[in-house]
């Protein structure tokens, strides 16, 4: 298991590699190979480790872990990856993005701020009568 952040990081990293390749857009989703081979210099710090003088890749790690969520599915070989639609989309979202998808898979944070909003228009209302 990875942690959220650097799960974020590297779905960025292949977003990024997508787009520098192909551009914008799910119309090339399977195209776009990456490879679990890849060198280990050609890497962000992060996504390797090096233990006296060998360097060991985590690519494979990631991916299984981001497979696993549907967010990649590997290719026939197995040294293979490629993003889904729905890993596309959740690579390309921005700030505004990730918070309304949260909203969305939690309505009970609706149901609170609606509350909360609607108790604060109260009090407003009150202190204006005297």
């Amino acid at each position: 298991m990875i942690d959220q952040k650097l799960e974020r990081k590297f779905l960025k990293w292949l977003h990024e590699e997508y787009v520098r390749r192909y551009g914008y857009g799910v119309r090339n989703i399977d195209k776009c190979t990456f490879y679990l081979t890849r060198r280990c210099d050609s890497l962000p710090e992060d996504f390797y480790s090096v233990d006296n003088g060998v360097a060991t890749s985590k690519l494979l790690h990631f991916a299984e872990e981001l497979a696993a969520k549907g967010l990649v599915r590997f290719g026939d070989t197995g040294l293979d990856y490629y993003f889904t639609k729905e890993g596309y989309q959740a690579a390309s979202q921005g700030f505004w993005g990730k918070t309304l998808d949260s909203l969305n898979k939690n309505p009970g944070l609706w149901a609170v701020s609606a509350i909360l909003i609607s108790i604060g228009s109260l009090i407003v209302s009150i202190l204006d009568l005297k």
